[in-house]
């Protein structure tokens, strides 16, 4: 009895950690979303700012979900933004000039759950 106690107990850890390494419980939330299902609406020009230019997209079903891109004046991301009924929703992440992720920022709601500086 006292052998088939300790091979089911040790079943069950097993099972357990396997579950665990599987899948694991934490995800990353400055992952971007799969943008797949967006499609580019619109694209404004800096007109001389601080940026080159901004793309908008938006959900092909779900019209009240977009993310932009803003590009600087190399041609490269230097932000990417999403939204939801025009409220910042979702992760921002900043890029340095190297491309680089430097900042994400998670908003829920217009409101800053996170702030998260990535290593370089």
């Amino acid at each position: 009895m006292r052998y088939y106690l300790s091979i089911t107990i040790a079943a069950l850890f097993s099972c357990y950690a396997c579950k665990q390494s599987a899948s694991p419980n934490t995800r990353d939330p400055y992952a971007l979303a799969d943008t797949a299902d967006y499609k580019l609406t619109e694209t404004l020009q800096g007109q001389g700012g601080v940026y080159l230019k901004t793309e908008v997209y938006t959900h092909k079903k779900d019209t009240s979900l977009s993310y932009v891109k803003v590009f600087n004046y190399n041609r490269q991301v230097a932000a990417v933004q999403f939204y939801k009924r025009n409220k910042k929703d979702g992760p921002t992440i900043t890029y340095n000039e190297k491309g680089q992720r430097q900042l994400g920022t998670y908003y829920r709601n217009d409101t800053v759950i996170d702030m998260h500086p990535f290593n370089q």
